[in-house]
């Protein structure tokens, strides 16, 4: 899947061939129970489709209280490594206690313990615009929330934290919905995405899937082309994640993301799901 699914012709087969009516999907959301009341499904989809980006789907101020509350009382771990928990405010004691550097803390098993995210997978606006969007029935392929840490990092690291120009395969056909959980300007990782990449490849950009700089996105897309989205914690938007897009490294303030991904199939990659036996803190909450 993810060699074929990089061509777009392929995608417009499996899309053709697997269609299915979501009429009595959709009939079945009460979108009077979104917490996104001013959220326009059509306008969602539409601007999806032509940009492969919609802002502005934002997060009501108590789920933004609920969620950093959690991140702040719930350990991280450096890295995305299960052996490396500590609690947010633990970060430089855990780093010198491992003797690593961390440029990113990631959560787990997020819905399991935080009823806001799990309200938010759930929530029927999110799902009618990934119905739309898909055109078939949404299936949550998982979550993922995580701190991008502010400072000085190597080529490597910036690669490893996904802080250069790249595009995911994660199915056919798939979306993901994103949300900042802090301020968010240009010195503390905006995230940036190509409009209108999802449907426009170079093919060497087809056949060598890897890392770009900007200068190369730049060259063939143009500069307007890319759009670096700031917003205050709670601002959200949705994207085509085949589009090129990146974070950019943070260098004076720490960001805090919540994503939200849905897609015609679970492959049982993108989840955030870990047995808790296997979670190990290396600096115990104090």
């Amino acid at each position: 899947m993810r060699k074929t699914a990089r061509f777009r012709i392929v995608r417009s087969l499996v899309k053709y061939f697997s269609k299915r009516s979501i009429k009595s999907y959709l009939s079945l959301l009460n979108e009077n129970n979104s917490c996104f009341a001013d959220v326009n499904i059509d306008d969602a989809v539409n601007s999806l489709k032509n940009e492969g980006l919609y802002l502005g789907i934002n997060l009501p101020q108590s789920f933004v209280q609920e969620i950093v509350q959690f991140a702040h009382s719930t350990p991280c771990y450096g890295n995305q490594k299960l052996e490396y928990g500590f609690y947010y405010h633990q970060k430089a004691k855990a780093q010198t206690q491992s003797g690593k550097h961390f440029i990113t803390g990631h959560y787990f098993n997020t819905a399991l313990f935080c009823p806001a995210i799990k309200k938010l997978q759930h929530d029927p606006k999110l799902l009618a615009i990934a119905a739309k969007y898909l055109d078939a029935q949404p299936v949550h392929q998982g979550n993922k929330m995580w701190w991008s840490f502010a400072g000085k990092m190597t080529y490597r690291e910036q690669s490893q934290a996904a802080q250069f120009f790249h595009y995911d395969v994660d199915d056919y056909c798939f979306i993901k919905f994103f949300f900042y959980l802090t301020n968010v300007n240009h010195q503390s990782g905006p995230h940036v995405c190509v409009r209108k990449s999802h449907n426009q490849k170079t093919s060497s950009h087809l056949w060598l899937r890897k890392r770009e700089t900007d200068q190369d996105i730049i060259n063939y897309y143009g500069r307007e082309s890319l759009v670096e989205i700031c917003g205050q914690a709670g601002f959200g938007f949705a994207e085509d994640p085949l589009c090129f897009h990146k974070g950019i490294s943070p260098t004076h303030q720490d960001r805090l993301i919540l994503q939200i991904e849905f897609a015609r199939t679970d492959y049982q990659m993108q989840h955030d799901l870990r047995k808790t036996s296997l979670l190990k803190c290396i600096v115990h909450n104090s």
